[in-house]
């Protein structure tokens, strides 16, 4: 986890100084290529991934402190370079929203679980709830489930 005192809150990950877009291996660490990804799409009717936001003072997801509202939630880029957000796909839900409070250290673990397979596996993750002194925010990708 990390204060990203150099980062502008709303920004991609992949635009922060030492950030990327995210990047996947197979099992033998080889990378991923864009053939087989495309034939798991192909032969799929549902893909899952799970992102975990771990957080100290930050919101994921809902944010309890301001009416339940969704203004600090989490975007995504798909594979598709759709975005994805609360607003835009009813397919991402908090198993574990730790962070919706803002209180100490916690986790948010986001499922994005649709039959719109062409999103995933993601490719970034903007961020707006941090930039004050006492926040804190790290995150990991899970692996991507293409199911048949």
């Amino acid at each position: 986890m990390s204060s990203w005192d150099n980062e502008t809150p709303g920004s991609w990950y992949s635009e922060f100084t030492t950030g990327s877009k995210f990047s996947y291996v197979d099992s033998a660490g080889e990378p991923v290529g864009v053939v087989q990804l495309g034939f798991l799409r192909l032969l799929s009717v549902q893909a899952r991934q799970n992102l975990t936001y771990h957080c100290h003072r930050s919101v994921a997801w809902v944010d309890q402190n301001a009416n339940n509202n969704y203004n600090r939630a989490l975007h995504f880029q798909g594979a598709n370079d759709e975005r994805l957000s609360h607003e835009t796909n009813p397919y991402i839900k908090a198993l574990v929203d730790g962070c919706s409070y803002r209180k100490g250290f916690d986790r948010t673990v986001l499922e994005i679980n649709t039959p719109q397979v062409e999103h995933l596996p993601l490719l970034d993750i903007k961020v707006s709830d941090f930039g004050e002194s006492n926040q804190q925010f790290g995150f990991e990708v899970g692996p991507v489930c293409f199911q048949g």
